[in-house]
């Protein structure tokens, strides 16, 4: 390499460090686009839309919800990966598209670990299992005992939020370690499940208490058990796994903040520390969280980062157990 070429390459490197700093100083100077992998009305939607207003109180700058639901979160996953780093398109979603879909795809268009950044884990959301109205069973142990007397006649047929996904592996998780066999019903998203379950279309689902609890404090649908360490305040009568003897499938999952690749490590811990200190506003935390049990996590990038790299050797366990595979 002659000495031209080399002080052009430092030259080029020295700016290109400097202009992260000044662009983490200067942002943001527009809107700042949420894309969601799921449509609109469902637990990650609303989550990002809560975040989004007061963040956009906060950072003076308007936050807009871009909905691309569509492969288990790999539409918004592409999108987000290919679009420009400069911190006005971020990816809010569970974990399926940075630690499961890798194991359930061949080919994804992207690579988790490397085309989106790690920004922050914001809160872990539990999930309730609940049947339709009418369904014979009143209790966990009395749907299993339903459950595995019609696996071979009827089984009840599971409705899920998309195929592989975080509410699809508790339900495969459940049959295994209970012994009994089901029908997958999977949907786009968790919003189109709510009508065909009170309808009684469907048997049964695992959701978000967030978005279930309203309709099963009302009577529309029965709740049977809770995927927490304790009762949520928003269902106080439905008990845990834990409580009824049955080994809890971690029917959970995070919601978290990710950026493209180029992402300004500055930027993001900017969007970090803003993220976490809306999650820790006692009347954010009273109208989103604590009222459906949600855990706030709000990490920073490096420990955000360490726990997915964790929970991709969790994940291909699971996956491999299920059986599932979408491709």
């Amino acid at each position: 390499m002659n000495k031209t070429l080399a002080y052009c390459l430092l030259a080029a490197l020295g700016l290109a460090s400097a202009a992260a700093p000044a662009l983490a100083q200067d942002w943001p100077s527009k809107p700042i686009t949420f894309v969601v992998g799921y449509p609109a009305g469902g637990p990650v939607d609303a989550l990002a839309r809560a975040l989004g207003q007061r963040l956009s109180a906060e950072l003076k700058q308007p936050v807009v919800i871009d909905n691309k639901p569509g492969a288990n979160e790999i539409v918004a996953s592409q999108f987000v990966a290919r679009s420009k780093p400069d911190g006005y398109t971020l990816f809010v979603s569970t974990e399926a598209p940075l630690t499961q879909n890798q194991f359930l795809y061949k080919k994804l268009g992207y690579v988790p670990e490397t085309d989106l950044v790690p920004i922050s884990q914001l809160i872990h959301v539990p999930m309730v299992l609940a049947v339709r109205p009418d369904f014979p069973a009143e209790t966990a142990r009395e749907f299993i005992a339903r459950a595995r007397a019609r696996s071979n006649s009827e089984p009840v047929n599971y409705a899920s939020a998309g195929v592989g996904g975080v509410t699809h592996l508790p339900m495969a998780m459940l049959g295994k370690n209970e012994g009994f066999r089901w029908n997958h019903v999977p949907y786009k998203g968790a919003a189109p499940i709510l009508p065909d379950l009170m309808a009684g279309q469907v048997d049964a689902t695992m959701l978000a208490v967030a978005f279930l609890g309203p309709y099963i404090v009302d009577k529309k649908i029965k709740g049977l058990a809770v995927s927490a360490e304790q009762r949520p305040k928003a269902l106080p009568h439905v008990p845990t796994f834990k409580e009824l003897g049955i080994k809890d499938v971690q029917a959970g999952f995070l919601i978290g903040l990710t950026g493209p690749k180029g992402l300004p490590p500055a930027l993001a811990v900017r969007l970090a520390n803003a993220a976490r200190a809306v999650l820790q506003e006692q009347d954010f935390r009273d109208k989103y969280i604590d009222p459906y049990a949600y855990s706030v996590v709000a990490s920073s990038p490096t420990a955000f980062a360490l726990y997915l790299r964790n929970d991709r050797t969790v994940q291909e366990e699971r996956v491999r157990a299920s059986g599932a595979t979408l491709d």
